[in-house]
């Protein structure tokens, strides 16, 4: 998404010292897409907070000359990068005996699986929890802002429920669940091209 040369992102804030505001919002923002992840690597939850404070400590240095330059990728590929280093420091730092793989508890209180070794494709695995991530913060958002009736509604919906096993549940019209669906799928996708706009120059 093209970012408005006159709009001040997220970044762009970064560079102002003075700001508190705009490093509370980074951080709230990212501080569980790092904790998730590092837990999907393999770490336990100490350590995936641990990281990613040391991750955001490295950010809070770099960010106030951070130069945007598109060739060498996006905002999101350096952080990536900056949280497998930090990753990969914690493992060497807590070696331990392998445990079987269990599932931690995160901030919001959601069941994350974490493993003894990370599988599969790393970068990949970070792209779909970024995704997640902006889907989540989005979806927090609207939550903020519509009825619990719509909001059930579409989250049936996204569970893989008909529109009409949908309408029947809730008493309604199909062309009303139509309805909600489109408004909040619509209002999702503005939500997320904004916080993803954020991370541009």
């Amino acid at each position: 998404m093209a970012v408005p040369p006159t709009q001040v992102t997220l970044l762009g804030r970064l560079r102002d010292p003075g700001d508190e505001r705009a490093w509370q919002t980074f951080e709230g923002r990212y501080r569980e897409l790092i904790v998730r992840f590092c837990i999907r690597q393999g770490l336990q939850f100490t350590d995936a907070d641990d990281a990613a404070q040391a991750v955001l400590a490295s950010l809070f240095r770099v960010m106030r000359t951070f130069e945007f330059d598109p060739q060498k990728g996006r905002f999101r590929d350096y952080l990536f990068r900056t949280i497998r280093n930090e990753i990969a420091r914690q493992k060497t730092a807590h070696r331990r005996p392998n445990d079987p793989a269990a599932a931690v508890t995160i901030g919001d209180g959601t069941a994350v699986e974490g493993s003894c070794a990370a599988t599969g494709d790393v970068e990949q695995a970070f792209e779909d929890e970024w995704t997640q991530h902006h889907f989540r913060l989005a979806m927090t958002a609207v939550r903020a802002t519509h009825s619990r009736e719509s909001l059930a509604i579409f989250e049936c919906l996204i569970a893989g429920e008909s529109v009409e096993r949908t309408a029947q549940r809730f008493a309604t019209s199909e062309q009303a669940v139509h309805k909600v669906k489109q408004r909040l799928r619509d209002r999702l996708k503005e939500l997320i091209q904004q916080q993803i706009a954020d991370e541009g120059p």
